[in-house]
């Protein structure tokens, strides 16, 4: 019994270390390599006719869909091990490939366009507002977590046919989709203005 527990607290350790490198990781090789390769990538498309590049606001939406997609890996995957098939922990990397090259779209693209889209007198401002935002967004996360140990809930949950963990993955899934819709139909009709290199001084003077 001993030994068993040993091996598992060992895989456990393996586990959380692999999670550890593989984000960085997937962050490393996705962030220096962004601009430079989707310039390089739509200049080619340009050059040929074909395409155009998409604003922040369509890349954003991109990167949504990306993380909602890594979701419903993490659900399937949930399923399999519900069920009793072992799993290998190389299928961690694939939904954090996913999520990460999403939050690479999201999160960078999103602060960038945060900062451009502001004017000089309040980009400060605006910029407490996107963190503000990450904010709501992870208090969202812990009502949503708060709300699976209420008893009607669960029973609901167990009528699904899934697992609690995977049930919250699907919905967060689902809610990402959602979510990606509603700010793509905005971004449609989005106008941007660059006031990226906007003389502070000059422009509040």
């Amino acid at each position: 019994r001993r030994r068993d527990d040993g091996g598992a607290g060992q895989a456990a350790r393996r586990s959380a270390d692999g999670q550890r490198w593989i984000v960085p990781l997937h962050a490393w090789v996705y962030t220096p390599q962004d601009s430079q390769a989707r310039k390089a990538a739509f200049a080619a498309l340009l050059k040929h006719g074909v395409g155009i590049e998409p604003a922040a606001v369509r890349r954003m939406t991109v990167g949504i869909v990306f993380s909602a997609l890594s979701w419903i890996v993490i659900g399937a995957i949930q399923v399999s091990m519900d069920g009793g098939e072992p799993m290998s922990m190389a299928w961690q990397i694939l939904p954090y490939a996913l999520l990460t090259f999403g939050e690479v779209l999201v999160s960078a693209t999103g602060l960038e366009f945060a900062y451009s889209q502001a004017p000089a007198s309040m980009k400060g401002v605006i910029m407490a507002f996107w963190f503000l935002a990450t904010t709501v967004g992870s208090l969202w996360v812990l009502i949503v977590n708060q709300a699976v140990k209420n008893e009607a809930v669960l029973t609901h949950i167990a009528n699904s046919g899934v697992g609690v963990m995977a049930f919250q993955m699907f919905f967060f899934a689902a809610f990402a989709f959602a979510a990606a819709v509603a700010f793509g139909w905005y971004a449609m009709r989005y106008r941007m203005v660059d006031n990226y290199r906007v003389d502070t001084k000059a422009a509040l003077a």
